[in-house]
């Protein structure tokens, strides 16, 4: 709780730092972990680059917000459009190349 505040405050924040938003990240890993940061920053309106060693793998990462979503429009907790916004907000890719401007990177590879 009291770290939660303190982070929330920015009183450990170096004061040269300029706070920037963050807008698109990269998700390098596109298991269990990876998928569900990318749909968790998805879902908080950010754009997601997610990195694995292939196109196709990083595929199987975003069907897992594919199938939170058809669950979620299924039980009424979403729409349509709400579900096309969120998943266009997630990109796969194997190409390391897409991480370019990118203003954070979360590593989530599997060891």
């Amino acid at each position: 709780f009291f770290d939660l505040q303190a982070v929330n405050s920015g009183a450990n924040r170096p004061k040269d730092v300029p706070e920037r938003p963050v807008r698109k990240v990269a998700v390098l890993g596109a298991g269990m972990m990876g998928a569900g940061i990318a749909y968790s920053c998805a879902k908080a309106g950010i754009d997601v680059v997610l990195k694995d060693v292939s196109t196709e793998a990083a595929a199987k990462g975003k069907a897992y917000s594919e199938k939170l979503l058809a669950k979620a429009l299924s039980r009424g907790r979403t729409t349509e459009a709400k579900r096309d916004e969120l998943l266009a907000r997630i990109t796969p890719t194997g190409d390391p190349a897409d991480l370019a401007g990118c203003d954070a990177v979360i590593e989530a590879v599997f060891e």
